[in-house]
């Protein structure tokens, strides 16, 4: 059966990878965590490390204080003034702790309190006597830094509204794919606050990200039907004259719910690392983005699922994918897509993915990947939760295709083979040992669609079959 049991927010926070500090006399709801290191390997993942002495203790002259729990992308605290909150949101990169005081006037350390529980910043403070602190600076938490622009437009209004609101009927007026949205806003009344038509299709909150939304697809429908893509800067610099515009998360799910296209797909050289296709809902910043009827599927960049807020999911289960056109393929079987939720993240590398996948552990969790050795070592490795295996079998391996590999190439991946047929994931040492016996060659998965697409939803349901039993 379907889980619908209700989930709480999905935010990775600012706490991922970091490891607590047991400081004196902390606020409730708020705790000490490591400073982050940050590195990646020869494949470009990102790694988060804790930093340690060279006795492996954690012994750090400076901490981070953060929410102790889950929060929205964006919910200031009520006792916050007009002017105090557009004070934080102007927040550029660090704000040292003597000007945070200027700004937030005598109770300013209980409105940082209340601003880190909410999760809008993050406070650097100095460790004083090993267990005391003493605040340094903060930083805008990653999900307010993306929303501040948007947010700061809202609050402080615009000069002319009338103008802005006839500009953008203007927009829409010669683009018949805006119709319905030049109708919306021209039949919304205008006030002293721009208004964000109802049932407008970008399911934006704020005006700004509406605006921009609109703007966008003004310059994007036109461009449809010429021979080059237009570039992701390129539609920035043409639709917001600025190609250093930010196409944040909240942003790009807007203009992907106008045009009903993933930005992914609308637009060249976007910066996305995770596609999700199948019955989920939820917000991306402020913006509503429903996964099943997004078409061909949802795009988000890797640094999209910091920002996740409340979500809904009455899949059946989760079904990785590493190859992209393998996932585009599994997308075109609507039995699969409609009852699974089906997730590509470049070779599930993503410390984001991994977290996502965390918060919805109650569902059975399925993976296709290449039948070679980084195929097992992946789902060995970076998850972290158990992970049922289809289509990753001896007999399939036997008879794929396998790809050219270089000699060097070959003896490593024997190597990490042989590793894996006596360390690696249970089911799939059988597979391992029969790599490394076979000088580590590989299949990858694309070459066996014959073989696995036409069976691919029966192994699926024996998976739920014998997970969720």
């Amino acid at each position: 059966m379907p889980d619908h049991t209700p989930r709480p927010p999905l935010l990775i926070g600012e706490a991922h990878g970091r490891e607590t500090v047991p400081l004196r006399n902390l606020p409730p709801g708020i705790i000490a965590v490591t400073l982050p290191r940050i590195t990646k390997d020869g494949d470009d993942t990102i790694h988060v490390r804790v930093p340690r002495d060279h006795r492996r203790r954690v012994n750090p002259r400076q901490v981070d204080l953060v929410a102790a729990h889950p929060v929205s992308p964006y919910e200031p605290p009520a006792t916050l003034t007009t002017r105090q909150l557009i004070k934080v949101l102007q927040t550029k990169s660090t704000k040292r702790w003597p000007t945070i005081q200027a700004d937030l006037g005598d109770n300013a350390w209980q409105s940082v309190v209340d601003l880190i529980r909410c999760g809008a910043v993050v406070l650097r403070c100095d460790v004083v006597n090993a267990t005391g602190y003493s605040p340094r600076s903060w930083t805008l938490t990653q999900s307010w830094a993306e929303l501040a622009e948007d947010k700061l437009a809202e609050i402080q209004g615009r000069q002319h509204p009338e103008d802005l609101h006839r500009e953008l009927l203007h927009i829409m007026s010669d683009i018949p794919q805006l119709a319905h949205e030049h109708a919306l806003l021209a039949n919304t009344p205008l006030g002293r606050i721009l208004k964000i038509p109802e049932g407008t299709a970008t399911r934006a909150e704020d005006w700004r990200v509406y605006e921009v939304a609109i703007r966008a697809a003004g310059i994007w429908w036109p461009a449809q039907g010429k021979p080059r893509k237009i570039t992701a800067k390129e539609l920035a610099g043409r639709s917001l004259r600025n190609t250093k515009s930010a196409w944040t998360p909240v942003r790009q799910q807007a203009f992907s719910n106008l045009i009903g296209i993933p930005f992914d797909q609308a637009v060249d050289k976007a910066d996305t690392e995770l596609r999700i296709r199948g019955p989920l809902q939820w917000r991306v910043g402020t913006v509503i983005a429903d996964a099943g009827a997004c078409h061909p599927w949802l795009a988000l960049p890797a640094r999209g699922v910091r920002t996740l807020g409340m979500i809904s999911c009455d899949a059946q289960g989760i079904f990785l994918i590493e190859n992209e056109d393998t996932f585009e393929q599994v997308c075109k079987i609507s039995e699969i897509a409609g009852t699974w939720l089906c997730i590509w993240g470049k070779g599930y590398a993503t410390d984001g993915l991994a977290e996502f996948l965390r918060s919805l552990d109650g569902l059975p969790l399925a993976a296709w990947g290449d039948l070679d050795a980084h195929g097992i070592g992946n789902l060995a490795d970076r998850i972290g939760r158990p992970i049922t295996p289809v289509a990753m079998t001896v007999d399939l391996y036997r008879g794929g295709t396998k790809y050219h590999q270089e000699p060097t190439k070959l003896e490593e991946n024997r190597k990490l083979a042989a590793r894996l047929a006596h360390k690696g994931v249970p089911v799939l040492r059988d597979l391992a040992e029969e790599i490394a016996r076979t000088d580590g060659h590989g299949c990858e998965q694309e070459t066996l669609y014959d073989e696995v697409l036409p069976t691919l939803l029966g192994l699926l349901e024996a998976v739920r079959r014998t997970v969720g039993a």
